[in-house]
């Protein structure tokens, strides 16, 4: 706080007049102070106040209670202070402002006309902000990180909530000053089949009103059984309705999940989100499962309830090496564009996961056994609907399963209109995977493909042998599957296949049951 001083001259002059010998004499007194006002004081810092008297007269001090001067009474000039109290009470009570006057009056004890001089003193209050009180937004990046705090400590985040529950953005947020993502890693325990979050984990709606969340730059480590992402777990929340841009570069070392937006999607919605940027990562150190969407790394449900990731679009390119994926129960490291790994328990027998209406545009640079523009693997309970991969893939893995929307599909996991234009590079020397325009490998009975169809070029090796097609590598079970177009190319040891409406059928993959399949209808590629 600061004291204003104002110099004045402030003369107050008073008349007598005394009979003499016929004579008139007049007695002139005056009372000067150096200031007439002292503002903003301090509320809560005891202060002094120095004013400087110029009188001829005998004085007098009156002040208020809480301004104790250090003369009541005196003659002549004089230099007085006076200490100003504290208006303050504790840290957490609101005190008002509150303003007195100093008044020195003297000269009126012979003809009862004085003079006087006043100071105007000015204290400020205390406000008390609860650092808790609901703001009902967040609107900068300060107010964001404290909300992800919140989380992260297992506070329900009432602060930012408006009048619907719901967190909300009211402006663009720009993270780039924040570094330490590290603390916000949370603790799962994983497995194939199942899923736990053993941290804490975000459990609101979250609603970006399309506002952009830019500057997101983590680099993160995690050990095994942990998740990250910018929400590192979702359980039984929604985000929905906003854009996040970044560049996250993250490893591990044990069986972990990692997605841009969600780390952990359990009995959770994510709607109408877009995620720019670059994806990195070096893999993990163990053979354990280590996946990472564009979206969301591991998407979860059970109790017959359901984890949605709808209208998603993914634009971040993706650096990845990983290692071979070929074994059932996936143990090593997996990029989806959308989602990594998605499963529900087979005892729910519906629909646990539903990727619908999801985009992927960005291309894919990895060294995996199974990499895919919309999902790396459908392990349980997963329905893939509407969704549109235009990423290109060069995997320079040696062996994989590799499709453009799906690498594997287990247990009642199903395929419906979806499309891939993306190109599908495995020339890496040796390869002797299995590479499909849609699919790798759809391995159980219980699963449906169904419309769709792939328009991409599929390149690799003689050595990849049979498992080779248009649309899948390997249709291994007697699954429906119907209302596809083939159409791209194929492209092996550097030489195109010549697929034509005639023998198309030859080229859309291997097929155990050809009674499973129909209506397949081939469209020649464009140049």
């Amino acid at each position: 706080m600061k004291t204003i001083f104002r110099s004045i001259m402030a003369i107050l002059t008073a008349a007598a007049v005394l009979a003499s010998c016929n004579k008139e004499v007049e007695v002139v007194k005056t009372m000067t102070t150096d200031v007439n006002a002292v503002t903003d004081v301090a509320a809560s810092n005891p202060a002094e106040i120095s004013v400087a008297l110029t009188t001829n007269v005998n004085w007098i001090v009156q002040t208020p209670e809480w301004i104790t001067p250090s003369a009541v009474f005196g003659s002549g000039d004089a230099i007085l202070t006076f200490k100003v109290g504290e208006n303050y009470v504790n840290e957490t009570t609101t005190v008002a402002p509150r303003t007195g006057e100093i008044k020195i009056s003297g000269g009126g004890s012979i003809d009862g006309v004085g003079v006087s001089a006043c100071v105007t003193v000015s204290q400020l209050g205390y406000t008390y902000v609860d650092p808790n009180a609901p703001i009902e937004q967040i609107p900068d990046a300060a107010e964001f990180i404290d909300f992800i705090k919140a989380i992260n400590a297992g506070n329900k985040p009432t602060r930012w909530m408006n009048d619907n529950g719901e967190v909300t953005l009211s402006n663009d947020i720009d993270l780039s000053e924040f570094t330490d993502w590290q603390q916000f890693v949370t603790a799962t325990t994983n497995g194939n089949n199942g899923s736990k979050i053993d941290g804490n984990a975000f459990s609101g709606v979250f609603n970006g009103n399309g506002y952009k969340i830019t500057g997101f730059n983590p680099t993160v480590h995690l050990a095994a059984n942990q998740t990250f992402g910018l929400f590192s777990a979702v359980k039984e929340g929604v985000v929905k309705n906003v854009v996040l841009e970044g560049n996250m570069n993250v490893t591990a070392e044990g069986q972990a999940d990692a997605g841009m937006l969600v780390g952990t999607a359990f009995n959770s919605t994510v709607q109408n989100v877009t995620v720019n940027g670059k994806i990195t990562s070096a893999g993990t150190t163990v053979a354990k499962r280590f996946s990472i969407g564009g979206v969301c790394g591991f998407a979860y449900s059970e109790d017959v309830k359901t984890t949605v990731i709808d209208n998603a679009t993914v634009n971040a390119d993706v650096d990845f090496v990983g290692g071979s994926n070929t074994a059932n129960g996936a143990t090593a490291a997996m990029y989806g564009g959308i989602v990594g790994f998605a499963t529900t328990p087979k005892a729910i027998g519906d629909f646990g996961v539903i990727i619908s209406n999801c985009v992927n545009n960005g291309d894919m640079n990895v060294t995996l056994g199974r990499c895919s523009g919309i999902l790396a693997t459908a392990n349980s309970g997963t329905r893939l609907e509407g969704c549109t991969n235009n990423g290109n893939q060069i995997n320079k893995i040696a062996n994989g399963r590799l499709g453009n929307i799906v690498c594997n599909l287990a247990y009642n996991s199903h395929i419906i209109n979806c499309v891939n234009n993306g190109d599908l590079d495995a020339t890496a020397d040796g390869y002797k995977g299995t590479v499909g325009g849609i699919f790798a490998l759809a391995g159980d009975a219980t699963s449906i493909i169904e419309g769709g169809g792939n328009y991409g070029t599929i390149k690799t090796l003689s050595t990849a042998g049979k498992y080779i097609g248009l649309l899948w590598a390997n249709h291994n079970n007697t699954i429906p599957t119907k209302n596809m177009v083939a159409s791209g190319r194929i492209i092996v040891d550097g030489v195109e296949r010549d697929i034509n409406a005639s023998n198309y059928m030859e080229h859309v993959g291997f097929i155990k049951d050809p009674s499973c399949v129909t209506d397949i209808t081939w469209v020649a590629p464009k140049n």
